[in-house]
C-alpha cells in the first residue's frame, strides 16, 4: 500500500473513532467537568455514588453523606450552576455547599441519606489571609436543618431581569435563590436574588413567621459562623443586604446582629 493511501486510511479511521462524549454516551467511562463553579456531565446509567465520587475529584470538594436514592444516571447538560446541577442529579434530596477561601468549594454535604447526623457539621471555611477559621467546629441546629427543608420543599417563585438569565428560566426554588445569593460571580444578581428571596418570604407571613421564630432561638455568633461556612466572603454582604431591604423588623435586627459578629 502506498504511504499516502496508508495516510489515508488512518485519517479515515481516527474520523470514525468515536470522541471522549461520544464514548462517555456509550457508557465506556461518565464526564465529569466542573469549571467556575458550573458542571457539565456526560453520563449513560453510572451509579451516582460514582458520579459524586467523580465529583468530589474533579472539584477538590469532599463529599459528606450519601445517596438517598443509590439510583444510576442518565444525563447530559452542560454548564450549569453548581446547585442547580446537584437538583437534577440528586433529585429531591438536600445538600449543602460550604465554599473557602476565594470562594473555593471545600463540601458537599449530603442529607437524608444512610448515617445522617443528628446535627449538621460545618467544615472550617478559611477567613481572612491569616486569621482564623471564623466557621471551625460550628454547628447547625436541628430546628434550623428543619426550617431549611421546609424552604428547600416550597414551590418554586417567579424571577425576572437578570437573575431570570442567570439561573435560565422565569421560576426558581428557595436553594437556587439561596446559591444565587452567595455564589454568583455577578454582584447585581447576587441582590437581586437576595430580594427574591425576601420578596418570597414578605408574600407569605405565616412561613417568615415560622422562619424567625426558628432564627430567634439560634444565637447571633452562631448565625454567623455559619453564614461565613456556606457563604465565604459573601458572608457580610448577605448580612448586610438582610438588615437593609428586609421588611420584617426582627428579621432586619437579627441581619444586623449577625452582621456585628461578622465584623
Amino acid at each position: 500500500m502506498r504511504w499516502g493511501n496508508l495516510a489515508a486510511a488512518v485519517l479515515v479511521g481516527l474520523a470514525l473513532q468515536p470522541g471522549p462524549a461520544l464514548a462517555a454516551a456509550a457508557g465506556s467511562s461518565p464526564i465529569v467537568t466542573y469549571r467556575s463553579d458550573r458542571l457539565s456531565v456526560r453520563l449513560e446509567g453510572v451509579p451516582l455514588g460514582e458520579v459524586l465520587a467523580e465529583l468530589g475529584r474533579v472539584s477538590g470538594a469532599a463529599i459528606q453523606g450519601a445517596p438517598r436514592d443509590p439510583r444510576d444516571i442518565t444525563a447530559r447538560f452542560d454548564d450549569v450552576p453548581l446547585s442547580e446541577a446537584l437538583h437534577r442529579l440528586l433529585g429531591d434530596q438536600n445538600f449543602m455547599l460550604r465554599y473557602g477561601e476565594g470562594d473555593r468549594l471545600r463540601t458537599i454535604e449530603l442529607f437524608g441519606g444512610p448515617q445522617e447526623p443528628r446535627e449538621v457539621i460545618t467544615s472550617p471555611a478559611a477567613g481572612p489571609a491569616g486569621g482564623p477559621s471564623p466557621a471551625a467546629g460550628s454547628k447547625m441546629p436541628q430546628s434550623l436543618a428543619v426550617a431549611l427543608g421546609v424552604l428547600e420543599r416550597h414551590p418554586p417563585v417567579a424571577v425576572t431581569g437578570q437573575l431570570a438569565q442567570a439561573l435560565g428560566g422565569n421560576t426558581a426554588t428557595f436553594r437556587q435563590l439561596f446559591d444565587a445569593a452567595m455564589h454568583q460571580p455577578d454582584q447585581a444578581v447576587r441582590g437581586e436574588a437576595l430580594r427574591a428571596s425576601l420578596e418570597a418570604l414578605d408574600a407569605e407571613p405565616d412561613l417568615r413567621s415560622s422562619l424567625l421564630r426558628v432564627l430567634g432561638e439560634v444565637d447571633d455568633a452562631a448565625l454567623g459562623q455559619l453564614l461565613r461556612g456556606v457563604a465565604g466572603t459573601h458572608a457580610e454582604e448577605i448580612a448586610n443586604g438582610v438588615a437593609t431591604e428586609a421588611k420584617a423588623g426582627e428579621l432586619r435586627s437579627k441581619a444586623l446582629g449577625v452582621l456585628q459578629r461578622l465584623r
